[in-house]
């Protein structure tokens, strides 16, 4: 070697030692965008004009960012997860709600209505108590006539969105035998406190072969009720006999708690878990979640993921999928992979895979199986050093983009996973929460406390440090050349031989300059920082050899 050209650039694999790696591969890049083969810098963010409603705010602890409408931003410092309602043209726009945080960790939901007051409802239905007496009223004189038809009633809760909750428990003692001159007085419980938009009490009773059927709404505040409808004016048979609300408390061994990591699956039903259970609701109605829908998990869930071919389950240990077309049927095996999941918010729906980080690298999960997608790029020290568990990941355009925050930095990078040069680049700038706004397929992120949005700005400043080229006799490089598209800042030029700095040049035109002499050595770096395209680097010995290189 007497020199070299540099007319492509590509990204970083640390993994590869500097001297082994290809000719336009680079140590380090931060900040360059590498797609079209020249060395490009990263558009900056741009301040994005968004007004988080009412009461939610957006700081520098947010965690969760949702676009809930043009004019509706909601941001909270609490991890949550936030799904639309599966119901085709709610009238209530409502949307459902599950994370940690304080008084507010149990799943809920709001509506376009309530949104901007920070307001929500607990998700499911309270179970009521069982009623306090059935009772008949009167004397009958039918005795001799006919025979008495047995009764066994029930009642549920409705909520002002129509959402009904599972039914009393019928005792036996509360069976009564009623002649068709008698009617039955119901008397209810207590109506249950806490954070639910109960409406009225819906009542039901069994008809003579047994199946509890309606027989009135009334009001939530009506302590008893006058049964005087005949059988064969019942209505239809009660929908909510197997539903109940999802998991809202941590239980007494700690192993569960409230429902978390909603997801909205095909066909109308919603996905969460709770510890080692996955949860899912009864289809189109999000607030019903059936113990019969339940499927227990060997380890504890992490995050849920919809694929192609079903619910990816990430868990502490091995994954799992589960499958099926409707709640009631599915099914789940256990994936033969040891790649766990170390963070929830690294999980990224890419289109036609999830990744997320595992303690070996960033897992690309297929329909076909799961794969560590940054293995060629960084080794296992390599991303551990990048604290994983740390990790909060978005889709842009195709790259996974992640923020990470270790002992020493909080800062981001880019990784290709479809191989491209932009391979993996780092970014200057920590994010702590994003919203991917597919309808204007923008990316916006929460930079400093404020609502960015990503690569919408002016150009970034970037690094970007070449391979250790090696010479087999030691060298002098003479001169260097710097092709950009501007000199508008104009860029920095640095030459290094055998790891020592030997010259720093401010390049302003496409001429030759000349480098300094007075030494020879075998390994040399150049390092290019700027905020301006270059489309080629030459170094060498002579200018006669970059002319007619």
């Amino acid at each position: 070697m007497t020199g070299f050209k540099l007319q492509t650039f590509s990204g970083k694999a640390p993994r590869i030692s500097a001297r082994l790696l290809p000719e336009d591969m680079a140590q380090e890049a931060i900040n360059t965008r590498l797609d079209s083969g020249r060395l490009d810098p990263w558009a900056g963010n741009s301040s994005a004009s968004i007004t988080p409603v009412g009461s939610y705010s957006v700081s520098a602890a947010t965690k969760t960012l949702f676009k809930y409408s043009d004019s509706a931003w909601i941001g909270s410092n609490d991890d949550l997860d936030i799904v639309r309602s599966p119901i085709a043209e709610d009238q209530h726009e409502r949307i459902y709600l599950s994370g940690m945080g304080g008084a507010t960790g149990y799943p809920r939901m709001t509506t376009s209505a309530l949104v901007g007051n920070n307001t929500y409802y607990k998700l499911g239905i309270p179970a009521p108590a069982n009623l306090s007496s059935v009772s008949l009223v009167g004397t009958t004189s039918k005795a001799d006539e006919e025979t008495p038809i047995s009764r066994a009633y029930a009642f549920t809760y409705v909520s002002y969105y129509g959402e009904e909750g599972e039914p009393s428990g019928a005792l036996t003692s509360q069976i009564v035998d009623v002649y068709s001159d008698q009617t039955v007085t119901v008397t209810f419980p207590s109506n249950p406190s806490g954070n639910h938009n109960l409406l009225k009490k819906r009542v039901y009773r069994t008809d003579p072969n047994g199946t509890f059927r309606f027989v009135a709404d009334i009001a939530l505040a009506t302590g008893s009720f006058n049964d005087t409808v005949t059988d064969a004016n019942l209505g239809e048979a009660i929908p909510s006999g197997s539903w109940t609300a999802p998991p809202d408390e941590v239980t007494a061994d700690h192993k569960d708690g409230p429902l978390l990591g909603l997801v909205s699956m095909p066909n109308g039903f919603l996905a969460g878990f709770s510890g080692q259970t996955v949860c899912f609701s009864e289809a189109f109605q999000p607030h019903a979640f059936p113990d019969a829908y339940k499927l227990t998990i060997k380890s504890d869930v992490v995050a849920l993921a919809p694929l192609n071919t079903g619910l990816l389950v990430l868990t502490k240990e091995k994954p799992a999928l589960i499958q099926g077309l409707d709640p009631s049927s599915m099914s789940m095996i256990e994936i033969d992979s040891t790649l766990s999941c170390v963070s929830k918010r690294s999980v990224v729906d890419m289109g036609e895979f999830v990744m997320y980080a595992s303690p070996d690298g960033l897992v690309a999960a297929r329909d076909n199986g799961l794969s560590v997608a940054t293995e060629s790029v960084l080794s296992r020290d390599q991303w551990q050093e990048l604290s994983p568990s740390s990790i909060k990941g978005f889709h842009w355009e195709g790259y996974y983009l992640g923020f990470y925050s270790n002992n020493s930095e909080s800062k981001g990078f880019i990784f290709d996973p479809r191989g491209g040069k932009n391979s993996f680049v780092k970014l200057d700038f920590y994010a702590t929460a994003g919203h991917n706004d597919l309808e204007n397929d923008e990316l916006y992120l929460v930079v400093g406390g404020s609502v960015v949005k990503f690569a919408g700005g002016s150009n970034l400043s970037y690094t970007w440090k070449s391979k250790k080229f090696y010479a087999q006799r030691p060298i002098n490089p003479g001169v260097a050349k710097l092709e950009c598209l501007s000199y508008s800042p104009a860029p920095t030029f640095k030459i290094y031989a055998d790891g020592n700095l030997k010259h720093t040049q401010t390049v302003t035109s496409s001429d030759l300059f000349r480098l300094p002499g007075g030494y020879k050595a075998n390994e040399f770096e150049i390092q290019i920082e700027g905020s301006v395209s270059v489309n080629e680097v030459c170094v060498y010995e002579s200018a006669g050899e970059i002319g007619g290189s």
